[in-house]
């Protein structure tokens, strides 16, 4: 497979698929982890309002049509004329948050998960400024 060969030759490492799906975990929970202790919470996480408040338009003048699910199929959508809705977007943080291992309230990373990818210090020091989720 020619996959690993190109991994290898710009690592200079054994990396596997899996391996490579493991460390961009890792960088993306360290990357919450400083957002976190930047002040970054849950309720931060939206859109600019307009998005929920004002239709879609086209800059083109064509309709402009995105992959989607209509009754259980895939299919491309119209898009135009659609707004954000806001209670469905909070449903998707808290089950991302829940995919992640993150605190659904607040979206702070867990111990537990920060641990397990050898982040003990990282789920020290987001302890240490009582931004550790948990769970």
């Amino acid at each position: 497979m020619a996959e690993p060969k190109f991994l290898n030759a710009v690592t200079g490492k054994n990396f596997t698929f899996l391996d490579g799906i493991e460390l961009g975990r890792k960088i993306w929970n360290l990357d919450q982890a400083i957002w976190t202790l930047q002040g970054k919470h849950r309720d931060m996480v939206h859109f600019a309002d307009y998005l929920y408040t004002q239709p879609s338009h086209s800059f083109s003048g064509q309709p402009e049509y995105m992959p989607g699910r209509e009754k259980g199929k895939w299919r491309y959508i119209k898009t135009l004329g659609r707004t954000f809705d806001r209670d469905k977007f909070e449903e998707f943080k808290t089950r991302f948050y829940k995919l992640q291992g993150w605190e659904t309230s607040s979206g702070y990373p867990t111990a537990a998960t920060l641990q397990s990818m050898g982040l003990n210090e990282v789920a020290d020091e987001l302890g240490q400024n009582g931004k550790l989720g948990k769970g």
